[in-house]
């Protein structure tokens, strides 16, 4: 009976309130999908697995929920290694351009784009770059990413510039003693 009035007052909680709504997409520390019913005690969550599951109003109205759905932009954000043996000139260039090309975009948002030459990692010069779609659909959000990252590696081979790769330089000696070799003289 008590969980019964508990899952009672969530619902009455989710529906005055509207956190989400049918067929919002949503982030709990419990489970993330898509809502499918909402009832005074419980709502139904279909998950990308496409399994449904229910979860009790007290426990949803008593949790954090990221409502997906209610995004006005969507985010890309990367580090772009590139190799080492690339000039401050070029590295300069490749960094403009690549600026340009994505506060050019038309489905780019302008508040934030952030290009920047950000930091010498192990392996690489490092390219930090941060910006929004102005759609939040998954599918055009990929779209979109597919077409800049392929438009990136066109900026890079016209600049012929590689991206880099985790590599290890290694220093070996040779000592002739432990090796057994005599000494030339």
């Amino acid at each position: 009976a008590q969980d019964t009035v508990a899952n009672f007052f969530g619902g009455v909680v989710i529906v005055t309130e509207r956190p989400f709504s049918k067929g919002d997409w949503i982030l709990t520390p419990t489970v993330e999908g898509t809502v499918e019913d909402i009832t005074f005690r419980s709502t139904k969550i279909r998950t990308f697995a496409n399994a449904v599951v229910t979860v009790p109003n007290s426990k949803l109205a008593n949790e954090a929920i990221t409502n997906w759905s209610e995004m006005k932009k969507r985010r890309i954000t990367f580090n772009l290694k590139i190799s080492y043996q690339t000039s401050r000139d070029k590295l300069e260039k490749v960094t403009r351009r690549i600026e340009s090309l994505i506060k050019n975009h038309e489905e780019v948002h302008k508040d934030v784009i952030l290009v920047n030459f950000d930091a010498f990692s192990e392996s690489s010069y490092d390219i930090y770059i941060y910006f929004f779609t102005i759609t939040t659909e998954w599918e055009k959000w990929l779209q979109i990413k597919e077409e800049i990252n392929f438009k990136i590696i066109e900026i890079l081979n016209e600049e012929r510039v590689e991206i880099a790769f985790p590599s290890r330089k290694i220093h070996v000696e040779q000592d002739s003693d432990k090796l057994g070799a005599k000494p030339i003289t």
